[in-house]
């Protein structure tokens, strides 16, 4: 047929093996576009029908002698004709279709409508001992040809090759990115809904394979505090320009109600009541602990604000400010936010607060208040905990200092877990501020003990329970004694009337469904999973000394969590495992000091969630890490394990004495960075010509890639795991499936970070967010910590489960918070029968109420090795199936 003069096709990032009879073709170079001279076809309708396998043929090869060398299986031929076809990349190797098939392929080439690509297979290779370096050699081959054309033509061309008594398969390596529409396959005939070409060469579950478990909320010990859903809406103050939730005008009732102090009546949800007695004399009872007073209560104004992410706290402690605004008599509230959020705090105001309708200043690093004549005319002061720490210096002189001299109108705590450690500085020093209304705004008032609400109670002054002791006394010890059931309604009675706690619900988001996913090895990964996992056991049963556990040691309880983290990353892996580093590198007895290996077991430590300071007790958790030190005096970690905070290590210092974990000898110790860093390298995948080369997809990030693949066009995804590997190999699988991908780990340049989420947010080619855990909970861009939001993604996906469950349910709150209007699924992949399923297990035990409920208000320090190991189910029954 006539070529039309000036039809154009644009092909991506491909090669293009062509047939034509009679076309002159030039093979494109590997440039990202290349525009070629094709046939009237419409590259938007191209598809690929499939592939006829066995076609028969035979094959000239020159001789052995020269430069020439014999072809190896399954090289790709160009016909030239109807009859002969030659070795695209080496001319000199040239072959003949079988006579039977030549009227077939004639009808074929002569309609332009159609792309051939044609794959030999020859006997040549197999022959080559036997043959002569000196003559040219005929051998059998077979041929397989891939069919691509137009959409519409694809029952047209199914009935063709049915005449001939020839059926269409599934193609294999294809080098069109196309739709896959085979017409022989029972498939659905909606071109959107047909999988693309690449994604079949995913060694994967297909989608009806995948094993999917719905996961069903279980009871949470924050879910004790979920009330005041029904509250009247307050006015939205005249300063606030941006339009307040439903949720944040109830809230904000909540809020002016509390700032009210204690409300008497029956009736109201406060744990103190009025009554009489029948001598008409006036008595208060406590319905926590149902004693009675004749005194009345000491006045308390403020509370806790613990809505989960997403609710929108920030604007509505604003909106809160915000209604004292008109009241220049007042003094101000001060904000205390961890060093990060200051930025976040300050664009918060410019975002929500009309033009000079209230005024802010920071104090902090130069910009310090030095007067009560500094704060006339403001509303708000920001600063920060470490900058109230230092200002405190050990509670000396504090008449003397502005900041502490001065009743506030309030103050609200951002972020209020940071003080959850009564003995911290930090804590002390927050707690000894003067104010009229105190908030202590954070969405996990309890994270693993009871103990961290105490102290909570403690900095806002709720009488009796500002009292450690008291609330020990008629709260702590009842969970001691196993009356679960009794503390459980104890403890609503407390915080009915203090605490400001609503599901996600109350924001009317669309549904989400919450998935597992579970993955099934193929027996090669299987076989060096088994491998490491026998490693691991013999590892354990030597630490523990062969049922001693006394026999355990710091340096054998390191390795066993280094295999253990190695199990965990193979899974993820699979046969790539070995591009990491060999896992007796990290073997302690090759590192030369603690301090190369000390911020890497930390790390791990921290991870597992079991960081605990030796001096102070204060937890060190990944939940945490935004409030980042702003001395320069770091924590030190021993190697036995004992951890010492910032805090203790600068109380230490100033007493001029050295920090020691209490063993003879002492052992070694090595400051360590809170800063939340991605774990592990880069993986070593083959690189061809500066991309990655066609690779084996581990069985797990197949079956992610393979669920990607089918999903509709217009759905974008988030794909989170703790390792920067794992992301190298997911990105090397959407390369191979064509799925366009933005990538966001803690090696992006700063300059890069913005740019990178808008173009994923704005651009509808980018279908998937790949994302470490470490960026997914809080980012930093040009030094400004900010809460990241993806609710342009409807899918999240979770490549491997995580120790502590806050940190990925922190990275799901990025795609399901307000501003999501879509329905959202989760899925978390796991693979069956590995200590993955233990992780899982781990979390469970976590959100079981009971066990966070009896845990015990005084923590002992990590630092016994002993202790370690039993706590982790480190055991090697845990490894048994």
């Amino acid at each position: 047929m006539e070529w039309p003069p000036g039809k154009r096709c644009r092909v991506d990032n491909v090669f293009v093996v062509q047939t034509w009879c009679g076309l002159s073709w030039t093979e494109p170079t590997a440039a990202v576009s290349t525009e070629c001279q094709w046939s009237g076809l419409n590259s938007i309708n191209l598809v690929c029908y499939g592939m006829i396998q066995d076609l028969g043929g035979t094959c000239t090869t020159p001789p052995a002698h020269g430069a020439a060398k014999t072809p190896s299986a399954g090289f790709p031929v160009v016909a030239t004709s109807a009859h002969e076809f030659a070795s695209r990349d080496d001319p000199s190797v040239t072959g003949k279709f079988a006579t039977g098939i030549i009227d077939m392929l004639e009808q074929l080439m002569n309609d332009g409508d159609l792309v051939l690509h044609f794959t030999c297979t020859s006997e040549a290779a197999h022959q080559s001992a036997n043959r002569s370096r000196y003559a040219a050699m005929n051998v059998s081959c077979t041929l397989s040809l891939i069919v691509y054309g137009p959409w519409e033509r694809c029952d047209e061309v199914g009935a063709f090759f049915q005449d001939s008594e020839l059926y269409l398969q599934d193609p294999k390596g294809c080098e069109l990115n196309t739709r896959y529409c085979n017409p022989h396959r029972l498939s659905s005939m909606q071109l959107e809904d047909c999988p693309m070409t690449f994604s079949l060469e995913l060694p994967s579950m297909r989608q009806d394979e995948a094993v999917f478990q719905r996961i069903s909320s279980s009871a949470d010990i924050l879910d004790i505090f979920n009330a005041q859903q029904n509250l009247p809406e307050s006015s939205q103050p005249d300063v606030i320009q941006s339009q307040l939730k439903r949720h944040q005008k109830q809230a904000l009732t909540f809020l002016l109600k509390r700032e009210a102090g204690w409300d008497f009546d029956p009736a109201s949800a406060d744990f103190w009541d009025q009554g009489q007695t029948s001598s008409n004399s006036v008595f208060y009872l406590n319905k926590v602990s149902q004693t009675h007073q004749l005194d009345e209560p000491p006045e308390f104004c403020g509370g806790i604000v613990a809505d989960p992410m997403g609710l929108g706290k920030t604007l509505t402690m604003i909106a809160l400010a915000a209604t004292d605004a008109h009241s220049r008599n007042l003094t101000p509230s001060l904000i205390i936010v961890p060093p990060p959020l200051l930025d976040t705090w300050e664009e918060q105001f410019s975002w929500h607060v009309k033009p000079g309708g209230m005024k802010s200043r920071r104090h902090y690093q130069k910009d310090r208040i030095l007067s009560h004549q500094d704060l006339d005319g403001y509303d708000i002061i920001l600063t920060t905990y470490h900058t109230i720490m230092a200002d405190w210096a050990g509670g000396n002189a504090l008449e003397d200092k502005t900041i502490f001299a001065t009743t506030w109108r309030r103050i609200i705590l951002d972020e209020a877990h940071v003080i959850r450690n009564v003995h911290s500085q930090i804590s002390k020093s927050v707690c000894a501020l003067s104010a009229t209304a105190r908030w202590a705004v954070t969405g996990t008032p309890i994270q693993n003990r009871v103990g961290d609400l105490a102290a909570l109670l403690k900095f806002i002054r709720a009488y009796p329970y500002g009292d450690i002791r008291q609330f020990d006394q008629d709260i702590g010890r009842v969970w001691k004694t196993g009356d679960v059931e009794e503390a459980a309604q104890k403890l609503k009675k407390l915080s009915a009337g203090l605490i400001l706690r609503r599901p996600k619900t109350v924001i009317e988001l669309p549904p989400r469904v919450d998935l597992k996913c579970s993955v099934d090895f193929t027996a090669q990964e299987r076989k060096v999973y088994e491998h490491l996992k026998n490693n691991t056991i013999a590892q354990i049963e030597e630490a523990y000394g062969g049922g001693d556990k006394k026999g355990a040691t710091t340096s054998s309880y390191i390795n066993v969590i280094k295999r253990i983290n190695a199990m965990r990353m193979m899974c993820n892996l699979g046969l790539h495992y070995d591009t990491r580093r060999d896992l007796s590198s990290t073997n302690t007895s090759s590192a030369t000091t603690w301090t190369d290996q000390a911020q890497s077991i930390f790390d791990s430590e921290r991870e597992m969630d079991r960081v605990v300071c030796a001096n102070c007790h204060a937890k060190c958790d990944l939940t945490s890490v935004i409030v980042t030190p702003e001395s320069r005096v770091k924590p030190l970690f021993t190697q036995c394990l004992r951890y010492f905070c910032s805090d203790c290590v600068q109380e230490y210092n100033r007493r001029q004495k050295t920090v020691t974990c209490g063993h003879n000898p002492p052992d070694p110790v090595a400051p360590v960075s809170l800063e939340l860093l991605d774990l592990e390298g880069e993986a070593r995948f083959p690189m061809q010509g500066g991309a990655v080369g066609w690779i084996q997809l581990s069985s797990k990030v197949a079956a992610l890639v393979s669920q990607l693949v089918s999903l509709p066009p217009d759905i974008k995804s988030v794909v989170f795991s703790s390792w920067r590997m794992s992301l190298d190999l997911v990105e090397a699988g959407l390369k191979q499936a064509g799925i366009s991908y933005l990538r966001f780990d803690g090696t992006l340049p700063q300059k890069q970070r913005q740019p990178v989420i808008e173009s994923f947010r704005r651009d509808p080619k980018i279908k998937v967010f790949l994302l470490t855990l470490s960026c997914g909970a809080r980012i930093t861009i040009n030094k400004r910590t900010l809460s990241l939001t993806l609710t342009e993604a409807s899918r999240a996906y979770l490549l491997e489960p995580h120790w502590n469950p806050t940190i990925e349910e922190q990275a799901l709150a990025r795609v399901y918070r307000l501003g999501q209007l879509k329905e959202v699924t989760t899925v978390r992949f796991y693979v069956k029968d590995t200590f993955e399923e233990r992780v899982l297990a781990l979390q469970e035990s976590k959100k079981k109420l009971e066990s966070v409920l009896l845990a015990g208000q005084s923590e002992q320090s990590p630092g016994d090795n002993i202790g370690h190991l039993e706590v982790l189910p480190l055991h090697s029954s845990a490894f048994c199936a």
